[in-house]
């Protein structure tokens, strides 16, 4: 039985530095280049926080149920990305000439993380009021686009250009952070479901 639980972890730490370590190595990448420029990119911030995550977890100094922040990240990075940017019908030209790193930022770590939230991750305990609190990760990036964008007339998505669209952005920024929060939320409530502790505290 130790033997069974030794083996499972290790394979879910393995998992969890494949993908934290990919992606790292293609969001420090594009840092040492262009860093300022490079931070307004969600796949690059969010990317970071949610490899952060990760290798916190694998050292023990996070929760495990912080998974569910760096899954809600990856899965907000590729759908946006799909919906917004590429349009569900470029995806296969897309995955064809993007290259590794867009394959590694853009569509694969959320299937990984998926996988692990469903059969690996072993938190007892999921709290509702996570499922708010991460939005502290879009809300500071969003802060930083603001001051980026107003001090160089530069935004990263057309979805964020006050220029262009002015007031519509905010249906934008709502929009996709209702989602976040809603995929926070439904995670949380299926995990606590599937692990049936509907009676333990909701906060």
């Amino acid at each position: 039985m130790e033997h069974e639980i030794n083996l499972r972890r290790a394979i879910t730490n393995v998992l969890r530095l494949v993908v934290a370590v990919t992606t790292l190595y293609f969001v420090i990448d594009a840092l040492r280049s262009e860093f300022f420029s490079s931070l307004q990119y969600f796949t690059y911030t969010g990317s970071l926080v949610g490899a952060s995550v990760l290798l916190l977890m694998v050292i023990g100094r996070a929760d495990e149920r912080h998974l569910v922040l760096s899954f809600s990240i990856a899965t907000i990075i590729h759908v946006v990305y799909i919906t917004l940017l590429v349009g569900p019908e470029g995806v296969l030209g897309d995955l064809r000439s993007g290259g590794l790193e867009n394959f590694f930022l853009h569509y694969l770590p959320p299937y990984l993380l998926l996988l692990d939230l469903v059969v690996l991750n072993e938190a007892r305990r999921f709290f509702y009021r996570d499922g708010l609190s991460y939005l502290w990760v879009p809300v500071l990036y969003l802060g930083y686009v603001a001051i980026y964008g107003s001090a160089t007339a530069e935004y990263p998505y057309f979805f964020l250009n006050v220029n262009d669209l002015g007031f519509a952005v905010l249906y934008y920024v709502l929009g996709i952070a209702a989602v976040f929060v809603g995929l926070n939320l439904g995670v949380i409530a299926l995990k606590r479901w599937t692990l049936g502790v509907h009676n333990q505290p909701s906060s």
